[in-house]
């Protein structure tokens, strides 16, 4: 059986990236976003929609990660670790090259 520490944070995880993904691309709450100003962004919506969705994207592979737990126990902490250790990282990094063209010079 699945370690339930795992299962609970990968579940967190989860609803807490798609909770975000959802407010800040779908609702504007672009103030969500760490290390906004106001001045700073020479486009909110495009912002909001590059950020957004990294966090969407996030939340699925998440949900993805955690049905691969449940249905593969055996693997869990691989599966947790390049998650949590890869996929997590580079979504970010992505993000936040994505998002630099729509800050002011």
């Amino acid at each position: 059986m699945a370690s339930v520490l795992i299962l609970i944070i990968l579940e967190f995880f989860m609803v807490l990236f798609l909770v975000l993904g959802y407010l800040i691309r779908f609702r504007g709450r672009i103030d969500f976003v760490a290390g906004y100003k106001e001045g700073r962004v020479r486009d909110a919506k495009g912002l909001s929609r590059v950020v957004g969705n990294s966090l969407l994207i996030l939340g699925i592979l998440a949900a993805v990660t955690l049905a691969l737990v449940i249905i593969f126990p055996e693997k869990e902490v691989i599966l947790f670790l390049l998650y949590a250790a890869v996929v997590v990282p580079v979504t970010g990094i992505v993000s936040v090259l994505g998002s630099r063209r729509y800050l002011r010079k």
